[in-house]
Order: structure tokens, then sequence, then C-alpha cells
């Protein structure tokens, strides 16, 4: 029993030791990952979120906005979302130009799917988009993202950049 304790005591020590070694790293951001890279469009996102990467799809890349897109969006939860809260900001060439809050999950008033899901659970979510006007749009957009539960626990965080030439 003292050996198995032990055991368990190193395990524990060891995978503190890498968790220790991880958090307090030179390089405190998640990889910068490009979805999209076109001569009119560039996007690029990195998660916020200090735990967590997130992963995000946005296919095919868009000569124009009026281009049909298929966006998607896959995490794991590390804790449940009976209510979850989005706060949305976006800048232009570093002026903020739109910011939103807005609640997505509500008791008994599920608006999406995942809305009710459970620790270590599997979010994907799938979205299509269509813009129906087709704005020439110039410059480099900043688009912060957040979502947090019911408890003030962060969901998920992402900070995005498209640049239109």
């Amino acid at each position: 029993m003292k050996l198995r304790l032990c055991d368990n005591m190193l395990l524990v020590l060891i995978l503190s030791l890498v968790q220790m070694n991880w958090v307090y790293s030179q390089d405190h951001q998640w990889p910068l990952h490009k979805m999209c890279d076109s001569e009119k469009l560039t996007v690029a996102y990195r998660s916020c979120d200090p735990l967590q990467d997130i992963g995000f799809t946005f296919l095919p890349c868009p000569t124009r906005l009026t281009d049909p897109i298929k966006i998607r969006v896959a995490l794991i939860l590390r804790q449940p979302i009976d209510e979850l809260y989005s706060s949305t900001e976006v800048l232009l060439n570093g002026i903020k130009f739109y910011s939103k809050d807005e609640p997505l999950c509500l008791p008994n008033f599920p608006r999406f799917t995942f809305c009710g899901s459970r620790r270590g659970e599997l979010i994907n979510i799938e979205s299509s988009f269509k813009s129906k006007v087709d704005l020439p749009l110039k410059g480099n957009f900043h688009l912060n993202l957040r979502a947090i539960n019911q408890d003030g626990f962060q969901i998920a965080c992402v900070n995005a950049t498209l640049s239109f030439q």
C-alpha cells in the first residue's frame, strides 16, 4: 500500500512540475492559426485562453463577402454551460467601432444545441455565412470574442484579425 501511495504521489509531483513548467514558460501565447490567405483576404486567430486552444475552420477562403462560407468551431468544455454569455468587440485599424454583449444560453431558453453541455464534452459548432451586401472592405479588423458561463468561468476566448486588401 505504501509503495502504491508513493508511486501516486510521484506521478502527481511529476505532472505538477510539467504543468508549472508549461504555465511559466517563455511563450505565454497559443500559436497563431491562419484560416484563410488569399490576395483579397487574410484571416488569422489566436486563443487568448491561457489553458485551452480552440479550433476554427473557415472554408472556403472567400474572394468576396457575398461568397458563402462555412465556419466550424470545436473545443472541449472545462466547465458546464447551463448559461453562456458572449462579449464581442470589433476594431477597425485600431479604433473600436462595434461592441456587443449577448446571452447565448439562458435557463429555460436554450438557443443553441450546445446549451446544457457538461464538462468534458466536445462542442462542435457549424454555421454558414453569406453577406447580402458586397461591401468593398479595406483595412485590418480585429475581433475579440469571449464566452463566459453562469459561474463566471471563461469557456472560450479568441482574438482574430481579418485583413482586407
